[in-house]
């Protein structure tokens, strides 16, 4: 968090410096951004179960070359993230396991967007805007909300456990945890797709009221841990001698947003 004041401060006293030389040609502004975000995995083990809401804050600063086009950049600071589900093979009071884990994720980003921003003339009070671009984040944050359910064991007694490498049923109770750190599954580094449009409401001089809607989307794998294979039933895909282990695979997803623009600019 010190590291996001320290950027914010110091790319609002360049900004005041560039204003103070050219009042025309720079514009700073601040936003406040509530957003709806999801993920969308790409593996079919992987079930997207629900989108969540999310909060963010942003500082921009637009270089304008004419009066109607403009480069954006800034920063965002934002949360993202959805809800997934998929199985996982793990280590459990030292016995092999097979599970599935539900995770609503939190993910914080600090963000620096690099964008052409496109406006009209005024007309009236009103200007509008449209932008699109790149953005390039830093994880800062990772928490999940998450839920455990235990599958299957391997070598734990039971009546259908005869061979030590049996899999079996587990009886392990399943349990769910709050606010848990995940920084280690997640990806530090995100790319994105950014596309957004509005208005900017002219309240006095060049200090103008904006609002609008911007479309974050990213293309870059935020995952890093790893997730059980399953077939055409859901079910686990064992390998090997016996069937003794679970064929593993890389888990992917991006994270994607609808982020509502509320802010000032001056």
């Amino acid at each position: 968090m010190k590291k996001i004041v320290f950027v914010s401060i110091a790319l609002l006293l360049f900004a005041n410096l560039l204003t103070a030389q050219d009042d025309k040609r720079f514009r700073i502004g601040f936003k406040f951004n509530p957003n709806i975000s999801w993920m969308r995995p790409d593996a079919k083990e992987i079930a997207s179960n629900a989108s969540v809401i999310r909060f963010g804050f942003a500082l921009n600063l637009d270089k304008h070359f004419t009066e109607n086009y403009a480069f954006g950049t800034g920063l965002n600071v934002f949360q993202t993230g959805g809800e997934l589900s998929y199985l996982e093979y793990a280590q459990v009071s030292g016995n092999a396991t097979i599970l599935e884990r539900t995770r609503e994720y939190r993910l914080q980003y600090a963000e620096v967007p690099l964008t052409l921003k496109l406006r009209t003339n005024e007309i009236g009070y009103i200007t509008y805007w449209g932008q699109f671009g790149l953005g390039l984040g830093v994880n800062i944050r990772a928490n999940a909300n998450e839920t455990v359910d235990y599958m299957l064991v391997r070598g734990e007694d039971g009546p259908d456990s005869d061979l030590l490498n049996d899999w079996n049923e587990s009886v392990q109770v399943s349990f769910s945890e709050e606010d848990v750190d995940i920084k280690n599954d997640i990806s530090i580094f995100r790319a994105s797709l950014i596309i957004g449009g509005g208005i900017e409401y002219n309240i006095s001089g060049t200090t103008s009221l904006l609002i609008g809607v911007t479309f974050n989307n990213g293309f870059t794998d935020v995952l890093q841990n790893n997730g059980v294979k399953t077939d055409e039933t859901d079910e686990p895909v064992l390998e090997g001698i016996d069937d003794n282990n679970p064929v593993e695979y890389k888990l992917k997803s991006i994270t994607n947003h609808v982020e509502l623009n509320i802010g000032i600019l001056f």
